[in-house]
Order: C-alpha cells, then sequence, then structure tokens
C-alpha cells in the first residue's frame, strides 16, 4: 500500500491509539542518543517493520548518506540509506510507532507530508521527538533531560527539567514542519531533549541514551 511516497506493508496492523517516537539524524542527535534509544526500544519491544520511502533517492543525497556494502554467506549486499518505519505493540492504551527520520535534501515538502499523511491514516494521537544536543552541562552531574509538551514545560514526569526559553533565530531543520503539521491535526506534540557535555563528544553517548530512556520508561 503507498501513503504518499511511502510504501507501507501488508498485512496492515490494526494499532490502538498509536505514539509515534522518533528520531533525526544527523540534528539534534548528538551522541546517537536518539538513534541508539529508538533501537533500544524496537529489541525491548519486539518491533516490526511496517514501512519505508518507495524511492529514498528522491529525498536523500546518498554522497552525504553513503550506501553500505557488506558480506552475507559471502554473497555482496548493498543498504541504501532510508527513513525506516517499525512499530510495535504496547501494554497500555498505546501501540508504538518508531520512526528514524533522515534530514531530507530535495523534496523536502513531500517528504514532510508522506509523514504526515501516515500519522492521519493510523490515527496517531501523539508525536514524540526524543534526541540530544550538546550543551554547558558537566558529565560529573546526572545529565539532564528537558521536556516540553504542545509548547509547553512537561510537568509531573520524573527526571525531565522544564527547557530554558532561547531567543535562537536562524537555522533549522525542515523536519520541524512536520510539527506543526502534526498540531494542526490534533496531534500532541512531545519533545523530549537530553544535554550532553560539549567537551565529551562520543559517537556513541550510552549514558545520554540510559537517561533518555529512562524518562520514556517513566512515561510509559
Amino acid at each position: 500500500m503507498r501513503i504518499g511516497s511511502i510504501d507501507v506493508q501488508e498485512p496492515i496492523p490494526e494499532l490502538r491509539r498509536p505514539h509515534v517516537i522518533a528520531s533525526l539524524r544527523p540534528w539534534i542527535d548528538a551522541g546517537s542518543v536518539g538513534s541508539l534509544s529508538l533501537a533500544r526500544l524496537e529489541r525491548h519491544l519486539g518491533a516490526n517493520d511496517l514501512a519505508c520511502l518507495a524511492t529514498p533517492g528522491k529525498f536523500f543525497d546518498f554522497t552525504r548518506y553513503r550506501p553500505v556494502v557488506y558480506y552475507v554467506d559471502g554473497k555482496r549486499k548493498m543498504t541504501i540509506p532510508n527513513t525506516l518505519i517499525r512499530y510495535a505493540m504496547g501494554q497500555g492504551e498505546h501501540d508504538f510507532i518508531l520512526l528514524h527520520l533522515l534530514e531530507p535534501h530535495s523534496s523536502s515538502e513531500e517528504y514532510i507530508d508522506s509523514m504526515a499523511a501516515l500519522f492521519e491514516h493510523f490515527k496517531v494521537q501523539q508525536y514524540c521527538r526524543i534526541g540530544g544536543m550538546y550543551d554547558a552541562v558537566p558529565h560529573t552531574r546526572p545529565l539532564i533531560v528537558t521536556g516540553s509538551l504542545n509548547g509547553e514545560e512537561l510537568t509531573g514526569v520524573l527526571g525531565v527539567t522544564p527547557p530554558r526559553r532561547s531567543p535562537y533565530q536562524g537555522p533549522t531543520s525542515i523536519v520541524n514542519l512536520l510539527s506543526d503539521k502534526a498540531r494542526d491535526m490534533g496531534v500532541d506534540n512531545l519533545s523530549l531533549m537530553v544535554r550532553l557535555p560539549q567537551y565529551v563528544q562520543l559517537d556513541a553517548d550510552y549514558t545520554g541514551s540510559s537517561r533518555l530512556l529512562g524518562v520514556l520508561s517513566h512515561i510509559y
């Protein structure tokens, strides 16, 4: 089945009031904490493949996101960068769509519209974007996780600190438009960002991922 530019595998699962949990590379994925956390959730929940872009080359520059060659039983294979979408059944009243977003290099509006159409088709209730940012914080104290819900302070969640208001104006991710479209559709927007010490930059920051997963565990 095709939804916008997304190929959805059949049979299509019946999801109960699904919540989307998404990471975005390369923006807001310092230390790969968003990607690591999403992968850990997939293993824990036993996630299954749901969908991906039908023609990822329409949106991504493969000289910037590089294809990867590997061998299985002596046979050469190649993976092509794509936006991967998986689903998992939750233990509570919500199921989950786990979304690995990539910053598009072209046809960005179509990319955003396709994701929004996916939200509409599955009647998504909440869009939660997770990730990490470098900040002036020490490594000797528990890492700070800031959170907001629909642009307001997220309260009552263990381990979450209200975000500091920032007067920042400048370059940003086009994928922020997906939050705007979700809001217009009546979908709640949740943001969780772990603040990592600027002076300790790791390719895979498992401490940051652990803090983020702790907050998600408290919510769900």
